[in-house]
């Protein structure tokens, strides 16, 4: 009878084996799955989809997983401080540490972007190509996403061995669809030309200009080639971003390369410390629509800098599909855009020399004239008479020094020696300070205000206004009284 009761149960069990395999999910049907997802979301963050599909595999066994089935948790992210939701006690690199738990498998794939774009730690990762996922593999363990010393070969022979690079390059719009599952990505790319990643400083190519998005870029500061700089959206009161950040609004305009103080007119990148003289990489292919400006801020490089090193002038816009050097100096200038500024060559200065040895020539005479300067008595005002030398310099009763602040401040000329020729020294004229006119207006500085709309405002140039309000370059506070009529 035991033997009977075994033998059933034996029975049953290989019968079974079957149904439970069949429970399993095989790593094409992972893929299958979750492809669409992780081409959206390259597209809404930027981590490429080939390494999001290999992340989700390797860490949750293609979707088997104990915790991925208990959580949906498909990328092993821990609870860490800013952890609201949902939570799980799972083994891992201790015993019953906490995870997070999700609601469905989009919203891990969601939460997994945004970790790794709000995370100081992984803000370098976004300066690689997209499509570079070696770099990006690596660069994972870099930041300390894993603690297994093969993680990156791990994903990398992931990526390769079910060709995962082809759902990177079709969410980029650099390679067609294959099913009518990924015809959603692929449009949603073609309309909005996909996320632009910097990329690697191993790479010679970059994937192209994609205009800055809303949403690509972690919120707050983040860092591009060093530099820490923000993304800011259209109309963004600079005058206000410099106030809040304690910035002289000046820097920031410098530190852009922009024209004046304007709000921006597009969703753009701005630097809130200089940018560097030289790029993470060797070249920048420039792309349609693409100005010599947008390269620079893409790839946290100076303009000037930019331009020196490919022997452009300003004014002039390279030809899409050209490639600008990044690090060294370009041979020749790239083939410039049709509607390009082009200079005639009597018109064209040199562009200037900022290497090593140029700077510190400049330094030598820049101190070589102070010192001169310094050393070299200040030349008399012009007089047909000698003072005596233990009398202080006067001319005309007057010392030399006093003429000297009037003319500062009041027009001082002198009067012509008398007909006789006798020897007597010139006389200063004072012409009396013009009385202040009636007219006089003040402005109190408000909120987004800048001095370029306030000079539009009264009428005025922003160099009138420099000048009345002794202001050196474009910094004004909310709140200033600027006077803005004389």
């Amino acid at each position: 009878m035991q033997v009977r009761k075994f033998l059933l149960v034996v029975s049953f069990l290989i019968g079974c084996m079957p149904l439970l395999k069949a429970q399993n999910m095989s790593t094409q049907q992972y893929i299958t799955t979750y492809k669409k997802i992780a081409m959206e979301e390259m597209q809404r963050s930027g981590v490429p989809a080939a390494i999001k599909l290999a992340q989700g595999i390797l860490e949750t066994r293609s979707g088997n997983g104990t915790l991925c089935l208990q959580s949906n948790n498909h990328f092993g992210i821990k609870c860490k401080n800013t952890w609201t939701g949902k939570t799980i006690k799972y083994d891992d690199d201790a015993s019953q540490e906490c995870f997070r738990v999700y609601e469905s498998a989009l919203e891990s794939y969601r939460d997994h972007s945004d970790f790794l774009r709000s995370n100081p730690r992984y803000s370098f990762l976004f300066q690689f190509d997209a499509d570079d996922y070696k770099s990006w593999a690596y660069g994972l363990k870099q930041a300390g996403y894993a603690t297994s010393p093969t993680y990156p070969q791990q994903l990398i022979k992931i990526i390769e061995d079910n060709n995962l690079q082809r759902y990177t390059l079709i969410a980029m719009g650099k390679a067609a669809p294959e099913t009518g599952d990924d015809a959603p990505a692929y449009a949603a790319n073609t309309a909005n030309q996909g996320t632009k990643t910097s990329p690697s400083k191993n790479n010679n190519n970059s994937t192209g200009y994609n205009k800055p998005v809303a949403g690509n870029y972690p919120k707050g500061v983040f860092e591009i080639n060093g530099s820490k700089v923000l993304f800011v959206s259209a109309g963004t009161s600079l005058i206000q971003l410099a106030s809040e950040r304690n910035i002289r609004l000046s820097r920031l305009v410098r530190y852009n390369d922009l024209e004046d103080d304007s709000p921006p007119k597009k969703d753009m990148f701005i630097f809130l410390e200089k940018k560097g003289k030289k790029g993470n990489k060797e070249f920048h292919t420039v792309a349609s629509g693409e100005s010599i400006h947008d390269v620079a801020q893409a790839e946290g490089l100076r303009l000037r800098w930019l331009r020196r090193r490919n022997k452009m002038h300003e004014g002039e816009e390279p030809a899409a599909g050209q490639r600008l050097t990044l690090t060294g100096f370009a041979n020749a200038a790239p083939r410039l855009a049709k509607n390009t500024r082009v200079l005639k060559e009597e018109d064209k200065e040199p562009p200037s020399d900022f290497s090593p040895r140029k700077v510190i020539e400049d330094a030598k005479e820049e101190i070589a004239k102070t010192t001169a300067a310094a050393s070299t008595p200040a030349e008399p005002v012009e007089t047909t008479q000698t003072a005596p030398a233990a009398a202080p310099r006067q001319q005309g009763g007057v010392p030399v020094a006093m003429v000297e602040d009037l003319q500062k401040v009041g027009d001082v000329t002198t009067s012509p020696a008398p007909a006789s020729g006798t020897a007597t020294p010139k006389q200063p004229v004072y012409k009396p300070a013009p009385v202040q006119k009636a007219s006089v207006k003040y402005h109190d500085v408000q909120p987004k205000e800048t001095l370029y709309g306030i000079a539009k405002m009264y009428n005025k140039s922003v160099t009138q206004l420099q000048q009345w309000n002794n202001l050196q370059g474009f910094d004004i506070k909310i709140g200033q009284r600027l006077l803005v009529n004389k």
